[in-house]
């Protein structure tokens, strides 16, 4: 019944939530809407974010995981490249995020985060791939590499992606 419950609210946040996106998320900002995914990663648990576009340029981005919260904002320069703003467990974070279409079903995404914590640089990289199953829904995965004082820590990540 627990099992049953959990899946039962991920899907609920998956399709009323309004534009969460953490990770593999594409660079592009949709005003009044957003992009909502949920991600597991390796052995760091699942992984829920939320992107929201305020402009056609500007965005609010909030991503949690079991050892990270995200909070930030995005500048889309263009379709393929933004920069994002923020913080990462209350330290400073500077980003960009890229994607670039490959043809109608597949999108190439990254991101990168540099983070400065206790004066100790931390490093966020993720690659992945986009496939669209239907026209709101994608299917998401690739690696996320993190880097920071206590060691490096290479994860893949596989999820679902909604946008709206």
């Amino acid at each position: 019944m627990k099992k049953f419950f959990v899946v039962a609210v991920v899907f609920l946040c998956l399709f009323f939530v309004p534009r969460a996106a953490l990770g593999l998320t594409t660079a592009e900002v949709q005003a009044y809407g957003g992009e909502t995914t949920l991600m597991f990663v390796g052995d760091r648990g699942l992984q829920l974010g939320t992107e929201y576009g305020i402009t056609s340029q500007i965005g609010l981005i909030v991503g949690i995981r079991q050892d990270t919260t995200k909070i930030g904002a995005k500048y889309e320069f263009d379709s393929n490249l933004s920069l994002l703003l923020g913080a990462v467990n209350n330290a400073p974070f500077l980003g960009a995020n890229i994607s670039m279409p490959v043809d109608d079903y597949l999108d190439v995404v990254g991101d990168l985060c540099l983070s400065l914590a206790s004066n100790h640089l931390s490093v966020q990289f993720e690659l992945g791939v986009l496939f669209n199953l239907i026209h709101n829904l994608d299917f998401r995965g690739g690696l996320l590499a993190e880097t920071d004082q206590k060691g490096k820590n290479f994860s893949f990540q596989i999820g679902l992606g909604v946008n709206y």
